[in-house]
């Protein structure tokens, strides 16, 4: 474990309207967390919590820096994935450490979360860190420490009608996946990026971030019909269920277009905020 980074701890989605957003999830068999706010960044969010990581639905409410990433987002490319927080153990040493390889990360600063949890309002706390942009060319991210985990998985939470378990990957469309192995080898460790075929897999410890052209997004994901956007952009979200029969019974109940080939079952972006959303079974 390099820098003392697990791995992909949430991915953030840029929504415009959150109770929007909770009822098209909660459509594909989601149970959303209850709503949250961050006053320090003057946003507002709900979570598709998973036993290691999650998904973050999240809307600017007021102001601050949070708020401002999330309208910037919005404005130039509409709502979907904006970035992604990796998990740290220790945020400050995460830190100490990037820096002394070279890779400029911000300082530490406390973050907060106002959430109605079943006794009443809790407030989880975080340590952050952001990270420059050409730290992990192509993907937004920062770094996040966990304070208080215990307040954000809640059995009900968990228990998603469509199976889902947790983030398997997230493809990152670049335009030279191959020039970015040393750079993110400098932040998730020596070998953690390898060339495959016409992509770089980065293995980030809890998740895989998979680096893609356009001409390889159309061999990482034959049968998911979208149109891209020009890289960088983040593109597709995997997840795993416990049973592809259910989650693909689910979504056809609840009218989702979606198409099951093999093992992976791919939802019309259009379902997902133009997110290319794919369900496998683990």
């Amino acid at each position: 474990m390099a820098h003392q980074i697990t791995g992909i701890d949430h991915v953030a989605v840029a929504v415009a309207d959150l109770t929007e957003a909770n009822r098209r999830f909660a459509r594909l068999g989601f149970i959303p967390s209850p709503a949250g706010s961050h006053p320090e960044w003057g946003t507002a969010n709900r979570c598709l919590m998973f036993a290691r990581d999650y998904v973050e639905l999240l809307a600017a409410t007021g102001a601050g820096a949070g708020a401002e990433r999330v309208r910037a987002h919005l404005a130039a490319r509409g709502e979907g994935m904006m970035g992604v927080a990796l998990g740290s153990r220790d945020a400050t040493r995460s830190a100490e450490s990037l820096n002394r390889a070279g890779v400029a990360a911000g300082r530490p600063t406390a973050l907060s979360r106002q959430l109605d949890g079943p006794e009443g309002e809790v407030t989880p706390r975080f340590t952050v860190v952001d990270l420059p942009p050409e730290a992990t060319p192509g993907l937004p991210a920062f770094l996040c420490q966990h304070l208080t985990p215990e307040l954000l998985r809640r059995p009900e939470w968990l228990a998603h009608p469509n199976g889902a378990i947790g983030i398997v990957s997230l493809t990152v469309l670049v335009e030279q996946p191959e020039a970015l192995m040393g750079i993110y080898d400098k932040v998730f460790g020596p070998g953690a990026a390898t060339p495959t075929d016409e992509m770089v897999t980065v293995h980030s410890g809890r998740g895989l971030l998979f680096l893609v052209t356009a001409d390889g997004f159309d061999h990482l994901h034959p049968d998911m019909v979208m149109d891209l956007p020009s890289p960088p952009a983040l593109v597709a979200l995997s997840i795993a269920v416990e049973d592809l029969d259910l989650a693909h019974g689910l979504l056809k109940a609840n009218g989702v277009r979606c198409v099951r080939k093999g093992g992976h079952l791919e939802v019309d972006p259009a379902e997902v905020l133009g997110i290319g959303l794919e369900f496998v079974e683990r």
